[in-house]
């Protein structure tokens, strides 16, 4: 199983919907909040197919690093906040 690098998503804590958002490799992607049963979670999906989508079951706080497993082996993305 290969082990990608880290990536960063920047991501704006102010915008409190859908965002299109950048990763340090310079592809873009898209981070919604969906209601779920416990709460609010964040959906992430990349225009770059060599990044999986994520669901993540918390609100994004600026340095938190996300594990992701997929078919094509491990990622690791950390969230920054961008001004």
């Amino acid at each position: 199983m290969e082990v990608f690098g880290l990536t960063t998503i920047y991501v704006d804590p102010k915008k409190k919907h859908d965002q299109i958002v950048k990763l340090s490799d310079g592809s873009y992607g898209v981070m919604k909040p969906k209601k779920e049963k416990a709460g609010i979670a964040y959906q992430f999906n990349f225009t770059n197919h060599m990044h999986p989508g994520f669901i993540m079951k918390h609100k994004p706080v600026n340095g938190d690093v996300e594990n992701v497993h997929s078919i094509d082996g491990k990622q690791t993305f950390k969230i920054e906040w961008i001004s």
